[in-house]
């Protein structure tokens, strides 16, 4: 099991300062941090990298029509699929990424928009004993 407080760390509290519309869900990224727990920094390379192979996001906002009929406004029949603060994958490609400043560090916190049906599956983080199994 994935301890709270590595999830915590992983998604830290941040405003995204945006609000998706229609059937668009915004999520937030595994943090890429500037150093490792030991206080090695890590190359613009490797963050790079691991920025753009990072499939683990938290949910945080559905758009008012999200998991609806575009055209009736009604739940789909499978219902929803997922909600805020849940985990997902998403696709290693694709969605409108964007980053904020985390107060007090170096680091960023990446978000990305996806509409709701692009989303590849709910993470049960339970499941797992470390956060780099499910990347």
């Amino acid at each position: 099991m994935i301890p709270a407080s590595t999830l915590d760390t992983a998604f830290p509290s941040v405003d995204p300062g945006v609000i998706p519309l229609g059937a668009r869900i915004l999520v937030q990224l595994r943090t890429v941090r500037e150093r490792t727990s030991g206080g090695i920094v890590i190359v613009e390379d490797t963050k790079q990298f691991n920025k753009a192979n990072t499939q683990l996001a938290k949910i945080i906002h559905l758009g008012p029509l999200s998991y609806r009929n575009r055209d009736t406004g009604e739940l789909w029949k499978e219902g929803v699929w997922a909600r805020p603060g849940d985990y997902v994958r998403i696709p290693k490609w694709g969605g409108d990424r964007f980053e904020r400043s985390i107060s007090g560090t170096n680091d960023t916190a990446i978000f990305a928009i996806f509409s709701d049906h692009e989303l590849v599956a709910k993470v049960n983080p339970e499941a797992f004993t470390d956060i780099d199994e499910v990347l």
